[in-house]
């Protein structure tokens, strides 16, 4: 605290000092020698003679206080029993009791100045304040001023005690600045480390999962390896069994086949008997050609079955020839009707050579002309802009202008400022009070007109901007982690801001204004949407926290890079689809062409990622962050979709029929998460007590809510 804010009076001079002086003896007879005014007071001094040399000469000695005093100064101290029957210590001043031994009228005055100073500035307690400070400074300044002999010794103490303050508030001032770096740098710290152990928790749910999955699988190996010991062991005992009934039959056929052999035996012994007995004997020359002959007849067997082998060893069945010959007339067909195509193919082919060779010189030609009209051409307007001006929006001014050319487009809005449908942006002066009633929201709610005050698109952004920053700190500082609603806050923010219940009426109903006026802006729109509660207000903190994960994974690419603050393309597109799941080539082709119309140097190989992520001071971003949240748009989309399929036809839709369609559209969704979707969706904490709604009813606010894929896709 400055000295200029507390001036603290001056002590006024000593009264009746002559009475008071130690210096009056026997000897003195009054103030009767010189005499000096100051500031308009005239003071005696005494007779030279009365004073004596070396002593009442001194300047600094107004009084003098005994030497024995010193030793007594201490004031007692003594217990009191108060009405409350409790103890307090209460001093000798306090009690009331004089002073024994009486202390120079001077210190005194001092002493009682310093205490009422302190009682009047409120710091009686002794502790460092800087308003003690300066009440003891001034008492010391009435010290230098009055002690004239010590003057320049105590200035110059007490200006080596400015001086030192002095440089330790400079030195406070320095270290202020670094102080505050300090607490950014561990924020930033801070983050960093909480978006690893995020990462690092996700990674270790993860490894987790696939831990439990091959622990699961193990186990299913381990029961199919034991049913596989089972099998063989039974396929063991069934093996020795067969092997014993097969020992078991071949040695019953060896028994039978020797009780064959012997009955055969028996047989032909009897049967050579039966000969002997009853046939001629047979002549042995007859025999002899017999055998001669048949051995003949064996060799030309012989003979002609080894020239029969050598002669048709490699000819085929005449079953297989006929198979053969027929699927060879079957591909020659075939072939005959590919060279058919193939010659029908390539004579298309060469008129498509034709064609192409014509369309490239058509190409030129218009790329040559429209060269050259645009040389000769003048700019074409920004016929968009007109949107803002039209009643409807973007919607309605694309109805208009599809099709239509500059002169067409003229007309249209000429038409349409003729007809007064082009939107007034000055409006009319007031707008009209929407009332007190309990469906108004309270920041809407007055009776009686309201000024306009013609609330421009820049002005409404910068607004909704400062808005969505308060917000997001109201919110972080509740402990319960419950959203205010925005309609709420709303009030709570314009209060704040401007005071005045005019003030904070007439801005409500402006923004309110401008936010049906520009609803076609994206940022915008998504603001009034929230405010009307038609839009869920996590879809806007979720896009937020999409953006600062991307830049951080990106930041840690970099810092594994070198931390040089660029990332080449390469590393670039594999940062991107390795953070963003399941993006697809096309889509990541688009971020990368936004990302490079931001560059300054189209041709460089390096991005310098951390500029894509900057807004403007309308909280606008490049067209690299658009291509991000229109991709997480469709993944909204698709997931919507999804769940619309699993409906079916069902139509009005019942709680339990879309909590299974999520379920199947999301397999791995947690309890919590679906409850939230039916909530906002049936608008209300008791879902299962609500009516029933139509399909697309259902479809449109889960559109609008903040849902997305818990696990990952079927």
């Amino acid at each position: 605290m400055s000295e200029g804010k507390f001036v603290v009076a001056r002590l006024p001079p000593l009264q009746g000092a002559r009475n008071l002086s130690p210096r009056n003896t026997g000897k003195f007879e009054g103030f009767n020698g010189p005499s000096y005014k100051v500031g308009g007071n005239v003071h005696v001094l005494p007779p030279p003679k009365a004073l004596r040399p070396y002593v009442d000469t001194k300047a600094g000695e107004l009084d003098s206080w005994p030497a024995h005093a010193s030793g007594h100064s201490v004031p007692t101290t003594s217990l009191m029993m108060t009405k409350d029957k409790s103890l307090v210590l209460v001093s000798d001043e306090q009690m009331g009791k004089p002073n024994m031994i009486p202390k120079p009228r001077f210190l005194e005055q001092l002493e009682n100045y310093l205490k009422k100073e302190l009682r009047a500035l409120g710091v009686t307690e002794v502790e460092p304040n800087e308003l003690r400070l300066q009440a003891h400074r001034e008492v010391f300044e009435y010290l230098i001023e009055d002690f004239k002999t010590y003057k320049p010794l105590l200035s110059a103490i007490k200006n080596e005690y400015e001086m030192m303050f002095a440089y330790q508030r400079q030195q406070i001032r320095e270290l202020e600045p670094l102080k505050q770096m300090l607490v950014t740098v561990s924020e930033q710290c801070d983050q960093k480390i909480m978006s690893i152990r995020d990462e690092e928790k996700q990674e270790m749910a993860d490894l987790k999962k696939e831990n439990k999955n091959l622990y699961k699988r193990i186990e299913d190996l381990k029961n199919e390896q034991k049913d596989l010991q089972t099998q063989v062991s039974k396929l063991h005992d069934e093996l020795a069994n067969q092997y014993k009934m097969y020992r078991d039959e071949k040695d019953a056929r060896k028994l039978l086949q020797s009780d064959i052999n012997d009955l055969r035996y028996q047989q032909e012994d009897y049967q050579m008997s039966q000969k002997q007995d009853t046939e001629v004997e047979e002549d042995p020359v007859m025999l002899k050609i017999a055998l001669k002959k048949a051995r003949d007849d064996e060799r030309a067997a012989s003979q002609r079955l080894n020239e029969m082998v050598a002669n048709y060893g490699d000819v085929i069945p005449r079953r297989d020839f006929e198979g053969l010959e027929k699927k060879h007339n079957e591909l020659l067909e075939q072939v005959e009707v590919r060279e058919q195509d193939f010659e029908k193919l390539k004579s298309e082919h060469d008129a498509l050579l034709d064609v192409h060779k014509q369309v490239l010189k058509q190409r030129d030609e218009f790329y040559t002309e429209c060269e050259t009209l645009r040389r000769s051409s003048t700019p074409r307007p920004d016929w968009d802009r007109c949107a803002d001006s039209v009643r409807g929006g973007m919607l309605r001014w694309k109805e208009l202008s599809e099709g239509k050319t500059s002169n067409d487009l003229v007309d249209v809005l000429l038409q349409e400022m003729a007809s007064g449908e082009t939107v007034d942006t000055g409006g009319a002066e007031y707008f009209d009070g929407q009332g007190t009633g309990p469906a108004v929201p309270k920041y809407l709610q007055h009776d009686g007109p309201v000024r306009n005050r013609r609330l421009g698109k820049r002005d409404a952004s910068l607004l909704i901007k400062d808005i969505w920053r308060e917000k997001g700190a109201h919110d972080a500082a509740k402990s319960d982690g419950v959203r205010d609603k925005m309609a709420d806050f709303l009030y709570t923010y314009l209060e704040r801001r401007f005071g005045l219940e005019q003030m904070i009426i007439e801005w409500g109903y402006n923004l309110h204004d401008a936010c049906q006026r520009y609803a076609h802006d994206e940022h915008i729109g998504l603001f009034s949407g929230v405010l009307t509660e038609e839009i869920d207000e996590e879809i806007y903190h979720h896009q937020l926290q999409l953006i600062q994960k991307l830049m951080n994974h990106l930041t840690t690419i970099d810092m594994d890079k070198g931390n040089q603050g660029k990332l080449s393309k390469a590393d670039f597109r594999e940062g991107l689809a390795s953070y963003l799941t399941g993006v697809d080539a096309d889509m990541l082709n688009a971020m990368m062409r936004a990302a490079e119309s931001e560059m300054d140097n189209k041709e460089a190989d390096e991005i310098e990622y951390k500029n894509l992520f900057m807004e403007d001071d309308e909280g606008r971003t490049g067209p690299f962050l658009d291509e991000v949240r229109k991709w997480d748009n469709n993944e909204r989309q698709s997931y919507v979709d999804e769940i619309k399929a699993k409906i079916g036809d069902a139509s009005p839709v019942q709680v339990d029929i879309l909590k299974r369609a999520i379920l199947q559209a999301d397999i791995e969704i947690d309890n919590v998460k679906m409850d939230k979707y039916v909530t906002w969706v049936y608008r209300s904490d008791k879902p299962y007590e609500t009516e029933p709604l139509e399909q697309s009813a259902i479809i449109e606010r889960l559109l609008k809510c903040n849902v997305s894929r818990s696990g990952r896709k079927l």
